[in-house]
């Protein structure tokens, strides 16, 4: 990878996140913080201590195109034609150091470890499957992910050890990064936070992302139309989004009330809004006080939620903020990307 590319390219192609739900409706736009809301013109992290710099208006500035390509054959379900000698050769010669990431260009839970990847400097390159030749059943592919799917992760530096499933994937490189530099980068050293970490973790992987995915099945990819199974899924989506946006809802609140003490009997007694405070639009985060791999796992999954119909930034606004935030970091565009 080379890590000059977002300074030398700011407005290159953005890699293909979910085509194959942009090709659903792409122009139906309900309010999901998409990829096109990325601001490519962000060249750096948003400074904490300008609690100025983000205005939260709604408006992210946009200057990318996104190309559109066929259904992903794995949700249609084709017969892949298993042409696998891509993936043969690449196990035959593996690297020494570094990581090998399989994923899929619209597959979320891949960009997941994308992203941590990125945010953690670490080198690594990303093999995006080609479902339609089969790739994913490639023997070689099979016996280091029994299941089959993405994302799978090689760290060839501990002698080609394979990792799969998004969760413990994320797990396994925030806590081996914090071994090797002595600094919990997207992690913590309190053992308190890294069960917080973990639980919001669990969380995403195992009720955020999947009831998305089958709202996104039953609306547009299901045999039959299906009303009560999309509205069941599309409600969970809401309950867990509910969830969420109370947990930073009261990261705000605390926020706001320890650091602008001026104002604070004012909030107390209701007589001036919270949305008043400066540090109304300051980035607040499930665990601590900084940014983890619990926030960062929720952002491709939150990429897409507007094609089922959910308006984050309507009906969930620390959500929306929250999102926006993380997206506009370099390491997180970079990923998108598929740098």
């Amino acid at each position: 990878m080379n890590e000059n590319n977002f300074v030398n390219n700011p407005v290159g192609q953005v890699s293909q996140l979910s085509n194959a739900l942009r090709n659903v409706n792409i122009n139906n736009n309900n309010g999901g913080i998409l990829e096109s809301d990325i601001n490519f013109e962000l060249s750096q992290q948003q400074n904490p201590n300008n609690l100025n710099s983000n205005n939260d208006n709604g408006d992210i500035n946009i200057n990318s195109n996104s190309n559109i390509n066929a259904p992903h054959p794995e949700i249609l379900h084709q017969e892949p034609k298993n042409e696998y000698s891509r993936i043969t050769k690449f196990f035959q010669n593996q690297p020494m150091q570094g990581y090998t990431l399989f994923s899929h260009r619209s597959a979320p839970n891949g960009f997941k470890v994308s992203i941590v990847l990125s945010e953690l400097k670490l080198p690594y390159q990303t093999i995006f499957l080609d479902f339609n030749k089969g790739e994913h059943r490639a023997p070689e592919f099979v016996a280091m992910n029994p299941n089959a799917r993405v994302p799978a992760l090689i760290d060839h530096s501990l002698d080609n050890f394979a990792l799969w499933e998004s969760g413990a994937i994320l797990l396994h490189l925030v806590n081996k990064n914090w071994r090797e530099t002595g600094t919990p980068t997207l992690w913590s050293d309190e053992l308190t936070e890294q069960s917080q970490i973990n639980s919001w973790l669990f969380f995403q992987t195992s009720g955020h992302a999947p009831m998305i995915g089958q709202a996104l099945h039953f609306k547009y990819f299901h045999s039959q139309k299906i009303e009560s199974a999309l509205e069941r899924y599309t409600d969970e989506v809401r309950r867990v989004y509910g969830v969420v946006e109370m947990a930073l809802a009261e990261r705000r609140e605390a926020l706001v009330m320890e650091f602008d003490t001026e104002n604070a009997a004012a909030y107390s007694a209701g007589t001036t809004p919270l949305s008043q405070s400066k540090f109304f639009d300051y980035p607040v985060w499930l665990v601590g006080d900084k940014l983890t791999v619990a926030d960062l796992s929720f952002v491709p999954w939150n990429n897409v939620v507007d094609r089922i119909g959910i308006n984050i930034k309507a009906e969930f606004p620390e959500v929306y903020k929250w999102t926006k935030h993380m997206m506009r970091r370099p390491a997180v565009i970079k990923a998108f990307r598929g740098e």
